[in-house]
Parts: C-alpha cells; structure tokens; sequence
C-alpha cells in the first residue's frame, strides 16, 4: 500500500524500442519549424533492444498548510510545478519550487471549483475556475496571487467562457474560449505579455470554418492549435504549428482521420491520431511508439509520457524518448497518475491512498 511517504518504488519493466529512420533525424534545437507548410509523412522503422530495468522512484512533495490533498498539473523549464492543493473549504492554485511550497489561494469571489493548466519559469501559473453558475473564468498568478485575465467577447458573443492551457516563459498564455450558448464553437486564443490586459483570437493559416482550440505554447512563441469540425468539439481533423500569424499543418498518418495534439516542447508534440499515440518530430516525422494509445505530455529533450492499452482495472504507463519506448510499468488499479514530463527528466502527478483516503501531489524519477 501506498504511505504518504511513498516509499515504494516502481520498477520497469524492459521493452522494445521504436525509433524514427536515421535519415530524418531533427537536429535539437531551441526553436520549432515556423514555415508554412505541410510536411509529408514518413514511415518509423521498428528496433527491439534490450533496456534492463529502471526504478522509477516516488517523491512525495508538501502541501500547504491547512490543506489535505494535491495533484501536480504542470511543469516549468527551471525544474518547478505547479497543480491545485484542497482541503481547508477550498481549492488553491500552488507552485512548488527547490522542494518548497507556496500557496497562491484562489481567485476572488470565485471558489466554486479551480484548475491549474500551466506555469513558467518565473512561477507564473495559469488556470481557469468555475463560479456558481457555471461560468468559466481565466487566471493567472502575479506577486503569489491570483488575478482574472481578460475575457473574451468576439464578434458580439459578450463574455465568454475562456480556458488557459499554457504558459510560456516570456509570459504569453494560450488557451480556447466559446461563448455562453449553445453549440457555441470554440476559438483559440491568446493573452499577449506584450500587451497586457488585452486578449486576441489567434488566427492566419487556420481553418476559418469549424473549430479550433490553443493547446500548448513553446518557448519561441509557436502555438499548438487543434483544429474540429463545427458540429463536434471532441473529434480533431486537423493539428498545426502558429506562429505570428502563419501555421504548418502537420501530416496526419495514413489511414487516419482524426488527429488531435496534446503537448508541444522544443518543436515536438505529442499527441494522438485514432486510437494510436503519436510524435510529430521537429521536422514533422511522424513517430508511433509501440503500444502507445495516448501520449499527452513530452519535454524539450523528447522525452514523452502516455497510456497504453491495458486491462480493465489496471493502468500501464508509457515512457518513450524521442519516440523510442524506453520502458513500461503496470500501475495496479487507478490510484496514479502522471500528468508531467518536465525538462529536468522528472515526472509528475499525484497518488492516491487507499488507506488514508488522500491524493498527494508526488514526482518521479528513474533512477
């Protein structure tokens, strides 16, 4: 059983090894493609290696005081996180930095419900929260509090309800609003540091139909968008790279028609395309990691978290490198999960005790 120490590790198991051909190998670097242009799939060719094990070692991190339970949501560049702590009578936006906890409360009047969807480098966290009638609010921190950001109100719609979904470390924030009506469709959009206060739609080189929605932003400026048709929200049909007003739509693999990306780090996104895991490399590759059924968080050095298909009851965690498997571990039952691969190599998420009846906000690492 899992203690609030967590003092048990997880041991990996070895696995095969899928890697991208040679010859399209990306050269690592800070920024991602910003032309233009779709680039052509290309076939991954399959390698089996032996990989030994790895111990995959729990850390527990703290909770402010007066609260009982927490979850880790993201990661920064500098090797800090951020999540949502409750207990107390509320939840609270929180950052966790060289192993110390700071709470940044909640945003005012609004206590209904709260999530954190991102943070920087200089401790920015960005999130949305609910109010008693369902409206959804955009925040961010600044001086350990959180304030509002601008709503939306496009084209006469009035005020709507607006998503974050990341943060850069220059300060710009990305996310998706839709209007409060029905079968009102989402936008993506972006809250500028250049102008604060300010929110626009983020537009140029996407689909002017349909759907679409901001998903992650990497530390050029270049923006993760989804694209979905307009009579269905869940459904993407198309992911692209935006940058300053131009967009690159990546290749969707053969055979599939519904494509959607989760995470973009150092011109890489993760993500998925039918019931398969993909990578889209810097240049566009498209890599499929044996096994991988979702892949949904990946760092700047390539390294990527998922699920793979597993029994009913169980969970089995992915962790592949550059769109190689480098590891599998059964996580027996539902009471784990990992929602980061931050830049320093670490994971993250929470544990849940059966015993104690708490979630703790806990990090990984291979050891």
């Amino acid at each position: 059983m899992w203690s609030r120490h967590l003092t048990t590790a997880l041991t990996l198991a070895a696995a095969t090894a899928l890697t991208a051909p040679t010859a399209s190998a990306a050269p690592a670097t800070d920024a991602a493609p910003t032309a233009p242009q779709v680039a052509p799939a290309r076939a991954a060719t399959q390698k089996t290696a032996a990989l030994g094990t790895c111990t995959l070692t729990p850390t527990p991190l703290p909770l402010p005081t007066g609260t009982t339970d927490g979850v880790v949501n993201a990661g920064d560049s500098g090797g800090g996180y951020a999540g949502v702590a409750t207990g107390g009578g509320g939840e609270h936006a929180v950052r966790w930095s060289g192993g110390k906890v700071a709470d940044y409360g909640d945003l005012p009047g609004l206590t209904d419900s709260l999530t954190v969807s991102g943070v920087n480098r200089d401790g920015t966290v960005v999130g949305y929260t609910d109010d008693a009638q369902n409206k959804v609010h955009p925040f961010r921190s600044r001086g350990g509090k959180l304030e509002a950001l601008a709503v939306p109100a496009f084209s006469g719609a009035g005020p709507m309800n607006a998503f974050p979904s990341a943060v850069n470390d220059a300060g710009d924030i990305v996310g998706w609003a839709y209007a409060d009506r029905d079968n009102a469709p989402m936008v993506a959009v972006m809250w500028p540091a250049a102008a604060p206060g300010t929110v626009v739609k983020v537009t140029g080189g996407l689909p002017t139909t349909g759907q679409t929605e901001a998903a992650g932003i990497d530390q050029d400026g270049t923006v993760l968008v989804n694209s979905y048709p307009a009579d269905d929200p869940v459904t993407g049909n198309g992911v692209y790279l935006w940058r300053a007003g131009s967009a690159r739509k990546l290749a969707v693999p053969p055979g599939e028609t519904s494509v959607k990306g989760y995470a973009l780090s150092n011109g890489r996104v993760a993500g998925e395309a039918g019931t398969h895991g993909v990578l889209w490399d810097q240049n566009g590759t498209v890599v499929r990691p044996d096994k991988g059924a979702l892949l949904y968080a990946v760092n700047r050095t390539g390294r990527i978290v998922g699920y793979q298909p597993s029994p009913f009851g169980s969970q089995v965690l992915g962790v592949w490198q550059l769109g190689t498997q480098s590891a599998v571990a059964t996580l027996t039952g539902t009471d784990k999960t990992v929602h980061v691969s931050a830049d320093d190599g670490t994971l993250a998420g929470s544990v849940w005790s059966s015993g104690t009846h708490r979630t703790t906000p806990t990090t990984w690492r291979c050891g």
